[in-house]
């Protein structure tokens, strides 16, 4: 089984927070699900999984982030649980770690699948940093 990797301080943000666009952080959950972590999903062949790299120059993750940024495809129903978990390795170095990949597989297992449906914030956030 091959797998790609996925820095998330390298490839989203050094400071990830917040659950929404609307959060004003310029790296919440929601952005991160919708364009980084969804898109590398749907680009899986069946056999390969992300290797998700937690520690790469990020001090740490709210719970907001981790809520909306994997238990969110659950919630919108873009995977069930088996599906996501089959599809991702969250990997650390750093012990300090151990505590987000806890959080991130507790999130995942408490979503409901489809419980929710998704409307995006990211026209209100432009709507609010454009100052229309």
């Amino acid at each position: 089984m091959n797998s790609l990797t996925l820095k998330i301080g390298e490839r989203f943000s050094q400071t990830p927070s917040g659950r929404f666009y609307t959060d004003m952080t310029k790296s919440s959950g929601e952005e991160f699900r919708e364009e980084v972590l969804l898109p590398l999903l749907r680009s899986l062949n069946n056999n390969q999984k992300i290797d998700i790299v937690l520690d790469d120059d990020v001090e740490g993750y709210g719970s907001s982030f981790l809520v909306e940024g994997f238990a969110g495809i659950i919630k919108y129903g873009y995977m069930t649980r088996e599906e996501l978990i089959n599809k991702i390795n969250v990997i650390y170095s750093d012990p300090d770690f151990k505590l987000f990949k806890e959080k991130i597989f507790e999130y995942i297992n408490k979503a409901a699948y489809k419980s929710k449906p998704y409307i995006s914030t990211k026209p209100e956030y432009e709507r609010l940093i454009s100052g229309e």
